[in-house]
Formats: structure tokens, C-alpha cells, sequence
């Protein structure tokens, strides 16, 4: 009697990591707080997160070291192994399955490509691996976001992504590889050429040896030539030979003096795999999924290695990703850590931790926070933990103390929340210190407190310890005492798309507030007036003789929501060879000067482009993009000397 195919220990562990996945997408409607890193568990970001550590020094993004372990378990497990993760792990390759099942229940075959047209479609993944690692371990940042399915959806398809790649990738993953078998996991995805890679660890880990070799000797060897030659043996490998030079005795063995060749096995392999013609399944695209094993009606014809243990592979693939989970968590590695300037001959090196730094939250935030510090005589390195959102940077005590590092990683700022009647005769203002304010992102809780109250226009900060808050606002709508409760609340309520959302924050304010003296509504104006001033196409080789401005009223310059319109604005009239420079200035009015050279434009023609309805915005990479003009420019338009 023929065995009934059952495998439920695989769909077992397939289901629950896909249910896991879409639960915690669906948490967040209903707790707005919870947050889940869906990359935190991704093998193929903490490779890429591991090629840039060695070649750049810095982890990827807001990679830790959970995805970096996560990367070494998927290589070891493949090389000692095989492709489990791909099996039973990956949540591509069981929507996968499982919608070709569906189909396959509703009458919709699937084809298997074969011959020369499938060898030469599987190059495609390395081409997409190559030019993926390549620009991931030389920027520190994930290429693959890009186009990712996995990331787009569960990112909600965010400005990481690239839409249409992102959408294309789905739609391979959804509706090709359901009617042409897997066709994103054999030709297409990079983390299966990775995968082929390692497998193929009797060429691959040889060619790695070299590279070391070469550049440990002085050799100056471009990371791209080590990728190149990876990428280049994988798939030669995989094409012309169709199976890897590997170490793993673990594969699927056929006993021929039991086989029947009925074929089963074959009809039940997910990839397509005429298995009942090897005496060792070492396919390419063989997961170890049991699935032939499982469906196998002669007893002892199919079996794993020496046992016919089905459950041994998830087990093992289970203790791989413990095992890197045990690593991560007693081992701190940071996106970056620099040390610059005499660090070296420094005898008196002092160190700072600063925790809960939330603009600190990827490789290039980490960065920026480096190259400022850089700036301050004395600070002399940085450690930092994106993921974590915390540093550790140290100084020479001999120049600097404590509240000078903490100083220098202070940014002033100033926040207009509203403004005020133009009626008003003054502005109060409130000066506090206020304790755990200390990021951007504590300014914009602040902003968000603050804004319930009618009658505050704005506030700025300096440092201090506590840091010292300016509030502006008129005491006859708002007391100083309820400000003052606002701030001690510990919790504010935000509204989120359309609901509410209650934020915890650990503000406190310090005794000794006092009211400074006011100011005028026009000096109120002038402090919090979002000036900006920009030049360009050579302005710097013109002679003040040579230029006529142009004055325009532009009432939104006022509103500092459109600042970045604004910058869209500049680049418009940057077009215009004939245009120089803009900047917005407060007179009696928000008003905006362009200067320009009469010899290449006249007035009329800038007039035009300031009140376009579209906005010809010029992108870094040389494209172009039309934007919405949301400015209203008011006359008189008149024609002013160049100061």
C-alpha cells in the first residue's frame, strides 16, 4: 500500500515563520507603538552587512550584530549542510510553494523550464548578486531594499524602495514563479546565488583565500575583483556542471535496488527534481525538504544521508539560527568605529556614553554624527550602535571634559509652531530647563506638546544641563504654570493617521524658570523667520554691477512647513543659466530676492517660471522631476541694484 505523503513537520515550521510575519504586520493597527525590525532576522543583510564591516569598517544601515551571526549561521549551515534556509526559512519561497499548490488544485499547470534556456536564465542571479553586494559593502548601505518583495511589503513599500523595481519583484514572486517554477528563487534572487555560492565552497572558499592573501601582502585589490570571481565560479559551476564542488555528505540518497521508479518523488519535489534518477541528489536547487522522502512508497528507496530521520534538517537549521542568536547577544559590534586625529599618543583617553540617541538610527546618521565630532578639538573617536541608538565617544581629558563632548553633539534649535496675531502687541517668553531633552527627536515630542496650547508661537534651545528651552508664547492665553505641567506630564496623545496614539516621554523640568523681557511681534517674526539663501550657476564670478534683482512678496516663505518646497523652488529657477541666487528675507512682509544677469534672462521670463504651475526639480543623478509650485508669488514685481 502506497505511503500517504505527509510532510507537516516542514509546513509546520513554513506557516508559522509566514503567520509570525504577517502578525506582527498587523499588530501596529491596532497598537500604534509596536514596532517590529522586519530586517532583523534577514541572513542575506548580515552578509552584505558583514562584507561592508570588513571592507569599509562599518555595518550597513541599522544592521546589528543579530544580522550579522544570522548571515555566518546561513553559510555555515549551507557549506556543512545544504540550502535549509531556503527550504524552510525563506517566506518568498513558501508563498511560493504553496501558491503553486493552490494553482495546481484549480486545474493551472506550472512549467519547469529546462535545458539551455534554464542554464543560461540562472546567470541572471549572480549578475543581480554581483551588482548588489558590490554597492552594499562599498556604501554601507542594503542595495537590496530596492527591489526586495520581502522588504517592499513589509515595509509598506517605503522611500527605501524602489517602487516599480520593488513591484516588479512581487509580481514575479506572486504570479511568474506560481506558473513558471520558482522563477524568482532560481534565476533571480541573489540570496540563492549566495547560497550557491557557499555550497560551491571547494571553489569559492580558495578564490576568498587569494584575495586575502593578495591583499594581506600589499596587493591593492579592489573588493569588486572578489566579488567578480565569486559570482563568475558560482555560476559557471551551477550552469556547466550543474551541481557544486562542496564538503556536505547531507544529501538525499536513492537505493537503486529498491527504487521502483515510479516517479512520486519527482511529481512531490518542489523544485522540479528528477530525483528517482540520482543515487545522490546533488541538484542545485535541492533544499533538503523531505518532501521526496516523505512521498517515497518503498520503504529504505529515498532516504537522508544514512538515516531516514526527516525531521534532522529543520532540527539542525533550528540550532544553527539558536546558536547565532546565543553569538549576537554576547557580542556588541558597532555600525562604526573610528578613532582620528593623535588618538594614539592621547595618555588621559576619557570616554562618554549617550544612550537613547534616536537620531543616531543607521549608518549614515552615525556618520554624520562622526564628521561632526571630527570638528571639535579634542574628541578624538566614536563607537557607534545604530541599532541601539547609542555612542560611545571618547576625548582627551587633558582638552575637554564631559560637558564639552556633550556640547559638541548638541544641536541648537529653533521651532515656529504657529504665528502669532499680527495684532499682538508682545511675545512673552518662558526660559526652563528642561531634564532628557536632548536629540531631535525629543524636540519634536516637545513641538507636539507644546502645540496644544494656543498661545505658543515657538521655542528654541541651547545647551545646558538641563538643556535650556526659550518657549514664546502670550501668558494671557496660556499661563506659565500650564506650560509648565505640559512639559511634567510624561505623556502626551498624538494623532497618527486619523488616530489617536499615546507617547511616553521622560521630560522634567528644572527649578528657577523665569520670564524673560518680550519682544515685538516684528522681532518675533525676524527670530523665527526661515530665511534661505542660495546661490549657484557661478554666481560667485559675477560683480555686484553685473546683476539685477528681482523682488517678489511670497507669503509662504513664512510657513517653514515649506522649506523644502523651497529648495524645489531654487532648483526650478536653477535652470536658468541666467539666474544666480535666491533667498527669502522678512521686511515689512516675507519677500524673496532672485538675482540674475540681465545680458542672459529678462524679468519677465523669471516671472514665468516663478508662477509655472509645475516645478522642474533637478535630481542628483542628472534626471529631472515635474513637482506641484505650491508658492503664490504677490506684486508689485519690481527691480531692485544688487546690494
Amino acid at each position: 500500500m502506497a505511503k500517504q505523503y505527509n510532510n507537516r513537520l516542514k509546513q509546520t515550521i513554513q506557516l508559522t515563520i509566514l503567520g509570525l510575519i504577517v502578525l506582527f504586520m498587523l499588530i501596529p493597527l491596532f497598537k500604534k507603538d509596536f514596532v517590529v525590525d522586519f530586517e532583523a532576522y534577514c541572513p542575506f543583510g548580515g552578509l552584505m552587512t558583514l562584507g561592508s564591516k570588513a571592507w569599509l569598517g562599518s555595518l550597513s544601515c541599522s544592521m546589528s550584530a543579530t544580522q550579522l551571526f544570522m548571515g555566518v549561521a546561513l553559510v555555515v549551515g549551507i557549506i556543512l549542510f545544504g540550502k535549509l534556509f531556503c527550504g524552510y526559512i525563506c517566506p518568498i519561497g513558501t508563498v511560493i510553494e504553496h501558491l503553486r499548490k493552490l494553482a495546481a488544485k484549480i486545474g493551472l499547470k506550472t512549467i519547469t523550464l529546462k535545458g539551455w534556456l534554464d542554464r543560461a536564465l540562472r546567470v541572471l542571479k549572480y549578475l543581480i548578486l554581483y551588482f548588489t553586494a558590490y554597492y552594499s559593502i562599498t556604501s554601507s548601505e542594503l542595495f537590496c531594499k530596492k527591489f526586495d518583495p520581502y522588504y517592499g511589503v513589509t515595509s509598506g513599500f517605503d522611500v527605501d524602495t524602489v517602487l516599480w523595481w520593488s513591484l516588479s519583484a512581487l509580481f514575479i514572486v506572486l504570479v511568474v514563479s506560481v506558473f513558471i517554477r520558482y522563477f524568482w528563487c532560481k534565476y533571480l534572487c541573489p540570496l540563492s546565488a549566495v547560497s550557491n555560492i557557499a555550497a560551491n565552497v571547494l571553489v569559492s572558499a580558495p578564490i576568498l583565500v587569494v584575495y586575502l592573501i593578495l591583499r594581506w601582502v600589499g596587493v591593492d585589490l579592489h573588493v569588486a575583483w572578489l566579488l567578480g570571481a565569486l559570482a563568475l565560479s558560482g555560476a559557471a559551476t551551477e550552469i556547466f556542471r550543474y551541481k557544486f564542488y562542496g564538503l556536505t555528505p547531507f544529501r538525499i540518497k536513492v537505493n537503486e535496488s529498491q527504487c521502483t521508479s515510479c516517479a512520486l518523488c519527482d511529481q512531490k519535489c518542489p523544485q522540479g527534481i528528477e530525483v528517482h534518477k540520482y543515487e545522490t541528489v546533488d541538484h542545485p536547487d535541492c533544499t533538503l525538504c523531505m518532501d521526496c522522502v516523505k512521498t517515497c512508497p518503498t520503504k529504505g528507496a529515498i532516504h537522508f544521508w544514512k538515516w531516514n530521520k526527516t525531521w534532522i534538517p529543520p532540527v539542525i537549521i533550528a540550532v544553527l539560527f539558536v546558536l547565532a542568536l546565543l553569538f549576537a547577544s554576547n557580542y556588541e559590534i558597532a555600525t562604526i568605529s573610528e578613532r582620528w586625529g593623535d588618538y594614539q599618543n592621547v595618555e588621559n583617553v576619557q570616554s562618554v556614553e549617550i544612550k537613547d540617541l534616536r537620531t543616531v538610527n543607521c549608518f549614515g546618521s552615525a556618520s554624520s554624527l562622526k564628521a561632526k565630532l571630527m570638528r571639535k578639538p579634542g574628541i578624538i573617536g566614536v563607537d557607534a550602535y545604530a541599532s541601539e541608538h547609542r555612542v560611545i565617544i571618547f576625548y582627551n581629558g587633558d582638552v575637554l571634559n564631559e560637558s564639552g563632548v556633550m556640547k559638541a553633539v548638541f544641536s541648537p534649535s529653533k521651532y515656529k509652531i504657529r504665528s502669532p496675531e499680527a495684532t499682538i502687541d508682545q511675545v512673552d517668553i518662558l526660559q526652563v530647563g528642561v531634564y532628557e531633552l536632548f536629540d531631535g527627536y525629543d524636540n519634536y515630542d516637545l513641538y507636539r506638546m507644546l502645540a496644544k496650547h494656543k498661545g505658543v508661537f515657538a521655542f528654541k534651545t541651547e545647551f545646558g544641563e538641563p538643556v535650556m528651552v526659550d518657549i514664546y508664547f502670550d501668558q494671557d492665553l496660556d499661563p506659565v504654570e500650564a506650560l509648565l505641567n505640559t512639559i511634567n506630564a510624561g505623556e502626551y496623545t498624538m494623532v497618527k493617521e486619523g488616530k489617536e496614539e499615546l507617547v511616553q516621554v521622560e521630560f522634567e523640568t528644572a527649578e528657577g524658570e523665569k520670564l524673560l523681557d518680550p519682544i515685538s511681534f516684528r522681532d518675533f517674526v525676524q527670530e523665527f523667520f526661515p530665511a534661505v539663501n542660495q546661490t549657484f550657476n557661478d554666481y560667485e564670478t559675477y560683480e555686484a554691477s553685473d546683476l539685477k534683482v528681482l523682488e517678489i512678496g511670497l507669503p509662504e516663505a513664512d510657513n517653514s512647513s515649506y522649506k523644502r518646497h523651497l529648495s524645489y523652488y531654487v532648483s526650478h529657477l536653477s535652470g536658468n543659466d541666467g539666474i544666480v541666487r535666491f533667498e527669502t528675507l522678512y521686511t515689512d512682509k516675507p519677500i524673496a530676492h532672485i538675482y540674475f544677469d540681465p545680458a542672459q534672462v529678462d524679468s519677465a521670463e523669471i516671472v514665468k517660471m516663478l508662477t509655472s504651475p509645475t516645478m522642474t526639480v533637478y535630481l542628483r543623478d542628472g534626471s529631472t522631476r515635474d513637482f506641484e509650485n505650491p508658492f503664490h508669488p504677490k506684486e508689485p514685481f519690481k527691480i531692485i541694484a544688487a546690494p
